[in-house]
């Protein structure tokens, strides 16, 4: 009987480092997916001020007349009411497009994420606002702000 009872802590034993060893794989593989997936995901070029100008008139040109969702307003991020309150977008969201200049180091920085991806919502300097309000206002601007400071930043969906 004491044979046998050794024999079932000894299994145990072995199902434990088992199942440690599945989430061991399980942790790396997602850490390595996600690092393939930002990095497929991101681009940083470097160039000059004018094309890094002409690569954010490019994209505001492809939603003509249209002005941002949000905009900075005393540096508080406000909705503009045009689009925040006019009917919802019948157009389904597939990415979420970030481009960002970096004027100390002269780099734009290109980023997309599959709209699914992003968190339900997020609270940014006191404005909370959800997922939802920007796919209600469906494609187009979501942000588009250009400070000496620190530099320019356009975010978009499509």
């Amino acid at each position: 009987m004491n044979e046998t009872a050794q024999s079932k802590k000894r299994t145990w034993v072995w199902v434990l480092v088992g199942v440690f060893f599945v989430f061991v794989v399980l942790a790396i593989g997602g850490v390595v997916f996600s690092v393939a997936f930002f990095q497929q995901s991101m681009s940083i070029n470097a160039m000059s001020e004018t094309s890094a100008t002409e690569q954010f008139d490019a994209v505001r040109a492809r939603f003509p007349g249209q002005q941002a969702l949000i905009q900075l307003v005393d540096d508080r991020p406000q909705f503009i009411v045009d689009r925040a309150t006019r009917t919802a977008s019948t157009t389904s969201l597939k990415t979420l497009h970030v481009m960002a200049w970096d004027e100390d180091e002269e780099k734009l920085v290109t980023f997309s994420i599959p709209f699914w991806l992003l968190p339900q919502g997020w609270d940014d300097r006191g404005v909370s606002f959800r997922v939802e309000d920007i796919e209600k206002a469906g494609p187009g601007l979501i942000l588009d702000v250009n400070e000496r400071r620190d530099g320019r930043v356009l975010i978009w969906a499509e």
